[in-house]
Order: structure tokens, then C-alpha cells, then sequence
């Protein structure tokens, strides 16, 4: 799994988390959302759907790659023309 993986994904599928400025994959298929402040009472893995998982323990969001919400975001990475030079 590589950065590029998760860009491939999200330039085929259109907006959703794995091209989310907020979203960090841990693998394929499932990222956390860094989006909101850490939440020490949260289950991170209801986002998904699962009662139990063996991903590691997170007190923010985990979501599927796929997912979309209204938080979306993506900042171009690259200045406009002319600047940066």
C-alpha cells in the first residue's frame, strides 16, 4: 500500500475519503479521519460498520476508502502558475 495506490483510487472513484485532505489510510481499504479532535469515549470502528476489528486502536474516525461526507476536502498541492518559482 502506497500513497499512489490511494491516489489511483480516488482518481478513478471521484471525491471520497481517500482523496480527502482530513482522511490517513492505515490500508487498502479503510483510513482514519483526522477531521475532528481526538474522542476518548468514540468507537472508531463503528464508522465501519464492525462490532469488533483488529485494526489499531483509534479515538478518531475510521472510514472505507470509498466513503464520502460532507467534510470533504482536497487542497491542490502544486502553486499556480508563477508562483513558487
Amino acid at each position: 500500500m502506497s500513497q499512489q495506490h490511494v491516489d489511483a483510487f480516488y482518481a478513478k472513484h471521484g471525491p471520497c475519503c481517500a482523496g480527502c485532505d482530513f482522511w490517513r489510510w492505515i490500508n487498502t481499504r479503510v483510513g482514519e479521519c483526522i477531521r475532528m479532535p481526538p474522542n476518548q469515549s468514540h468507537d472508531a470502528a463503528a464508522g465501519l460498520g464492525f462490532d469488533f476489528c483488529f485494526l489499531p486502536r483509534s479515538t478518531s474516525n475510521l472510514t472505507a476508502s470509498g466513503h464520502l461526507c460532507g467534510e470533504f476536502r482536497n487542497t491542490p498541492t502544486t502553486p499556480p502558475d508563477g508562483e513558487g518559482r
